[in-house]
């Protein structure tokens, strides 16, 4: 996974969770200390584990965890591919120009493993295909509302599909107010 993933993984728990240290949740994950950089590639599974780990420390579901992070997430992501991102985009036509964002990304880093996304417009609604074996679909709801936050968009999400729930794939719906 991309190291701007854990960085702010690592920021979120220091900035934005009062109840845990980072250390503490290091130690509960069972991961070794270390400083994660931006542009390095890190296994999936120290996010995972961080995540188990917030959700045990906070009492919080794990779906909760990622959600709120996804949240932070999505400023970050928007920043470091920025090159990747039209001025004029606003929160439904980045939804709608994802395929084409993530095939660029991939292109400029071919050690990225990112999700298979699909997106399309039913009606005033964008709906969102998400497909990875990570079944990282809170973080990728969180990054929705991230983004429609940094783009002072009112939305609301529903997930009639879900991998965590025994779908083959995520399909988050987004309406916009």
């Amino acid at each position: 996974m991309h190291g701007i993933v854990h960085k702010t993984l690592k920021e979120h728990v220091e900035e934005d969770i009062d109840a845990v240290e980072w250390d503490e949740i290091v130690d509960r994950a069972g991961l070794e200390p270390k400083l994660y950089l931006p542009v390095t590639h890190y296994p999936d599974e120290e996010v995972t584990a961080v995540f188990e780990a917030l959700a045990a420390a906070t009492g919080e579901s794990e779906a909760d965890v990622q959600r709120a992070f996804g949240r932070r997430l999505a400023p970050e992501l928007l920043n470091t591919f920025k090159a990747h991102v039209r001025d004029d985009w606003a929160t439904r036509e980045l939804l709608l120009a994802l395929e084409i964002v993530y095939e660029r990304v991939g292109a400029q880093d071919e050690d990225s493993d990112l999700p298979d996304v699909a997106t399309g417009a039913d009606g005033g609604d964008v709906v969102v295909t998400y497909d990875s074996d990570r079944k990282l679909c809170s973080l990728a709801r969180g990054v929705v509302l991230g983004v429609a936050d940094h783009y002072d968009d009112d939305v609301s999400i529903s997930e009639p599909e879900c991998a965590r729930e025994g779908a083959d794939h995520c399909t988050l719906r987004v309406a916009f107010a």
